[in-house]
């Protein structure tokens, strides 16, 4: 069994939504190796109802190329499950399958000598629209609790999370172009608040992010607390590979 926090890359893939696609997911496995990655970050939205098929074809895909993955969860994977996995193991990377490792909130690391921080969760907007425990599932979003794990371990380089800190201008959700009900917008704005706060308290380098399923690089500054963090959010699995994965030298 891999040891995650031993692995120490020097070259990893980082990778955007694929709700449970093997064949995007194949696809990108792939094209990491080919850049010459040794491990794959996944910001989640990644196993949706962590079916087996979805693991085996992905576990089958890191075997070939000899990558690892591991991945912080997004708002639409299996959260009871997911606080099961965590009640049972900790808040430390917890294997799947030998090669998949799921991230907790909260969980750090250390590879060659930059400091990881994950803290998956969002809020789904479509939430209305879903049916509880099958499509939707409660605890998808950072709680307090969580909060002051992130927080605790003090300044991190990278952080790996699912959504995007309030401050980031996403001009593809400007102005609500699919509709969604204005509660529920007014609970993912909330939801950014609260990373935001995170941030600021552990200032990384660098954030990776998905669930607005558009790739966007920007700055965040923040002059009253004198960070610049760059800020990357990956496109998903209905996007092309290059937009839903990159690659971060460390």
């Amino acid at each position: 069994m891999t040891d995650w926090a031993q692995l120490n890359p020097t070259k990893i893939a980082i990778a955007g939504d694929w709700h449970a696609n093997q064949h995007h997911a194949k696809r990108a496995i792939r094209w990491a190796a080919e850049q010459g990655a040794q491990a794959i970050l996944h910001v989640g939205d990644f196993a949706f109802d962590m079916r087996p098929n979805f693991f085996a074809a992905v576990q089958c895909a890191l075997e070939d190329t000899g990558l690892v993955l591991g991945w912080v969860d997004g708002n639409h994977d299996h959260h009871e499950r997911l606080s099961e996995l965590v009640a049972e193991h900790g808040r430390t990377a917890i294997p799947l399958r030998p090669n998949i490792f799921y991230l907790p909130r909260g969980y750090r690391w250390t590879w060659n000598g930059v400091r990881f921080l994950a803290l998956g969760g969002a809020h789904s907007v479509d939430r209305p629209w879903r049916v509880p425990g099958r499509e939707w599932w409660h605890g998808e979003t950072i709680s307090y609790d969580d909060a002051r794990n992130a927080t605790s371990g003090g300044p991190v380089d990278v952080m790996v999370c699912h959504d995007v800190p309030a401050g980031v201008r996403i001009p593809c959700i400007e102005a609500n172009p699919l509709g969604f009900p204005q509660r529920e917008i007014e609970l993912a704005e909330q939801h950014r608040q609260l990373l935001r706060i995170i941030v600021d308290q552990v200032q990384p380098k660098h954030l990776f992010a998905g669930h607005y399923h558009c790739r966007l690089a920007t700055p965040l500054d923040d002059i009253q607390h004198g960070y610049r963090t760059m800020v990357t959010i990956l496109a998903d699995d209905s996007a092309p590979v290059t937009d839903n994965i990159t690659v971060f030298q460390l």
